[in-house]
């Protein structure tokens, strides 16, 4: 019961993790795009790019499994969000972030919890 427990949360964390990314990304977007137009258009575009990227490589049930593909997205996308969080002066948390996903992926891989 409480591996079930534990593989659930860790799981569900992992999830959240993955949209909080893609939030990031889109937030930089809307704030970094000049004119109305293009801070949609970037702020659309970056969570797209995000999530296609993520549904062909990363994702439990990716399109194509190919492992460095997969490892090269969590970082671009992971590592885009921090950057992106960096830049727009939430530097704790630009930290904080990439380090609280590194833990919960070390978790998930080393105690073999199924994605």
């Amino acid at each position: 019961m409480l591996a079930t427990v534990w593989t659930a949360t860790n799981l569900t964390l992992a999830f959240v993790f993955e949209l909080v990314a893609v939030g990031a990304l889109a937030y930089w977007g809307f704030r970094t795009g000049r004119g109305r137009v293009a801070k949609i258009l970037l702020g659309i575009g970056m969570a797209v790019a995000a999530v296609v990227l993520w549904g062909l490589f990363a994702a439990p049930q990716a399109s194509y499994s190919i492992p460095v593909a997969a490892v090269a997205t969590k970082i671009a996308v992971f590592g885009g969000a921090s950057a992106a969080l960096w830049q727009l002066g939430h530097r704790a948390t630009a930290v904080a972030f990439p380090v609280l996903v590194v833990a919960n992926l070390a978790v998930i891989h080393f105690g073999h919890l199924s994605m």
